[in-house]
């Protein structure tokens, strides 16, 4: 999929275009691509979260934490993983914009919502001093104080759907609040 391919039959024709000495960096010693059973059994065999948590680890590799600096937070609901009455798939994940990558990822089960989710990736990331920002979803006092508890700092958008909140900000800053200028008259 990394090459561009996008069904396990394009993914099989690629691969037997591959030498042997490529495909055995691959981890295949035999000298040719698997057939396309052995490859529905591997897809179907897959344990997703194990994966997404090595690829995690791997863009972090040896990152010096001084290099992280900056985590961003959002979910998504992924494209055409809709299927009759049953929902898509949606996910919540952490970008590093220094490591140009992914360092975590949680799907948020139907039942849950991105504000719980959040609370469980959160523990799982390096967040020493690092700034987390998100959307107005996560302005939660839970998902507030796990980041200042794991010796971060947070970044959220404020929206007028937290009155109150608003209200607290632009009276802390006074004048100098950018909320100020967005207030509805």
């Amino acid at each position: 999929m990394l090459a561009g391919r996008r069904s396990q039959l394009a993914i099989i024709r690629w691969g037997r275009k591959l030498n042997a000495e490529t495909l055995a960096t691959l981890g295949i010693r035999r000298g040719r691509i698997p057939c396309p059973s052995v490859w529905c059994e591997f897809w179907a065999g897959l344990k997703v979260d194990v994966l997404e948590k090595l690829l995690g680890q791997w863009v972090l590799g040896e990152t010096d934490r001084d290099e992280l600096t900056h985590i961003a937070i959002d979910g998504k609901r992924l494209r055409g993983s809709r299927t009759g009455d049953t929902p898509g798939v949606h996910l919540l994940a952490a970008f590093s914009s220094r490591l140009e990558g992914v360092i975590g990822q949680i799907k948020v089960e139907p039942d849950s919502n991105e504000i719980t989710a959040a609370l469980v990736l959160l523990k799982e990331l390096p967040l020493e001093g690092m700034i987390v920002t998100g959307d107005a979803i996560f302005t939660q006092k839970e998902i507030c104080q796990t980041i200042i508890d794991r010796s971060g700092h947070y970044f959220f958008t404020v929206k007028m759907n937290q009155p109150t909140l608003h209200d607290d900000i632009a009276l802390a800053f006074g004048s100098d609040s950018p909320l100020c200028a967005v207030r509805p008259a």
